[in-house]
């Protein structure tokens, strides 16, 4: 079902805590996955989806409606992700518990792999793409308008990536 997320723009002006949560249902695997694509740290994920939605809640009124509200929450989830990678890209944070990754994993005969493993030949662009594709079963057209490139471009990018994790995923069972 297709949500008309300006039916609640006013709600969230009025800080209306049911229209936050329809909204936040309907938008979080998106700002996960945008921001997972990034980042590549589950805990560090989890507190810029706090803040992404702190934003969004901060700037509701400079949303004009008609637009497209879930690219413009996506553009506020890449922009907080890109900050904070910015300021502590030379910091390394390691999680023992990152392997329980938000999304299912991949068991083979002997190794389990998260999405982030899965993920990890791919570049940033193309991270995004395909978790926004492949996590929040986004349409191709809506990740073109996210990631302001063309629709062919998108679409490429997605294939190309799809043949480097098959290719990858080969290599890492072989081990």
């Amino acid at each position: 079902m297709q949500i008309n997320y300006d039916d609640y723009i006013d709600l969230l002006i009025n800080k209306d805590d049911e229209a936050f949560k329809v909204v936040y249902e309907n938008t979080k695997k998106g700002v996960f996955s945008m921001i997972i694509s990034i980042v590549n740290n589950k805990a560090v994920t989890e507190d810029l989806m706090q803040d992404t939605y702190i934003k969004m809640i901060e700037k509701i009124h400079t949303y004009k409606r008609g637009r497209n509200f879930y690219a413009w929450l996506l553009q506020i989830a890449k922009y907080t992700a890109i900050d904070h990678y910015r300021k502590y890209k030379k910091e390394i944070v390691y999680d023992p518990q990152e392997q329980s990754f938000y999304h299912d994993s991949l068991q083979t005969s002997e190794k389990t792999y998260s999405v982030l493993d899965l993920v990890k030949p791919l570049g940033d662009l193309e991270k995004q793409i395909v978790l926004l594709r492949s996590v929040d079963d986004m349409k191709f057209k809506d990740i073109a308008k996210i990631v302001n490139k063309p629709l062919g471009t998108v679409l490429w990018l997605y294939n190309k990536s799809i043949k480097t994790l098959q290719d990858y995923l080969k290599v890492e069972v072989q081990k």
